[in-house]
């Protein structure tokens, strides 16, 4: 039977890693590493402990929250580290694209390394609006033991999470024309200098909320989401469609 493990380490420690170790802290000892030293000076604020790469890697569980475009990278650089390693580990990926994360872990990652995907559907700022009661976690069970993805879904859902479970084709479908579509549609407001006027309508309140909160991530989030998910290209094709035919029925053409 699976054990609840005493400690879990986070790999990357930026805006949602930080997110991340505030949410399971109460419940294990939490090891985090981020190759930036700024970042890991927020680790004794947060109140959880800052450490090497191979104390971090010695972890039962391990968190990866690094940018998508660096999880190759990273995966492969553990998986040497792992080798020197005796005993059985959990890998979890917190990305915002699943194929992409299961394609590196099963070219990088051999058994009996276990594997599990998940996807939190949330952020800092919706979790400091709404609260974590309620919020979605998208997660497939890929290479983890029934014993292992029972405990970690009821963990879950014990933090009042709404759990999903999708494969990963199935995420990457939907996050094509739900969140790659919404953080391009921001992108382009803000490109654009969108900005309050004293006759804004509710709905144009709601697409400034949207370019305000998509400007708060990092740009590379977005062309990561664009580049790593292998239906937004598709996605972005219908959008740039749907624009010239309207252009077309404004034109009266």
């Amino acid at each position: 039977m699976y054990q609840k493990p005493h400690q879990v380490s986070i790999i990357g420690f930026g805006r949602f890693g930080q997110l991340w170790a505030n949410l399971i802290k109460a419940d294990f000892q939490v090891k985090v590493y981020d190759s930036s030293k700024a970042a890991l000076d927020n680790a004794n604020v947060i109140g959880v402990q800052a450490t090497s790469l191979d104390d971090a890697l010695s972890a039962p569980v391990i968190f990866y929250s690094v940018p998508i475009s660096e999880f190759a990278r990273t995966i492969a650089e553990h998986a040497a580290i792992f080798k020197t390693m005796t005993g059985d580990k959990l890998l979890v990926d917190l990305l915002s694209v699943k194929m992409h994360a299961k394609e590196v872990f099963t070219r990088e990652i051999s058994e009996p390394l276990q594997v599990m995907l998940t996807h939190p559907m949330f952020g800092p700022d919706s979790l400091k609006e709404a609260g974590i009661a309620g919020q979605r976690i998208v997660i497939e069970k890929y290479r983890a033991e029934n014993e292992t993805y029972k405990f970690w879904k009821n963990y879950f859902i014990e933090k009042e999470l709404e759990v999903l479970e999708l494969t990963a084709e199935e995420h990457d479908k939907q996050a094509a024309s739900s969140q790659a579509l919404t953080h391009l549609v921001g992108r382009i407001l803000t490109r654009m200098q969108f900005s309050p006027s004293s006759i804004d309508t509710n709905n144009s309140k709601k697409l400034q909320e949207i370019a305000q909160q998509v400007s708060k991530d990092e740009l590379q989030l977005f062309l990561d989401l664009q580049r790593y998910n292998p239906y937004t290209q598709a996605m972005r094709a219908d959008f740039v469609k749907a624009q010239t035919e309207l252009y077309k029925l404004i034109e009266g053409s």
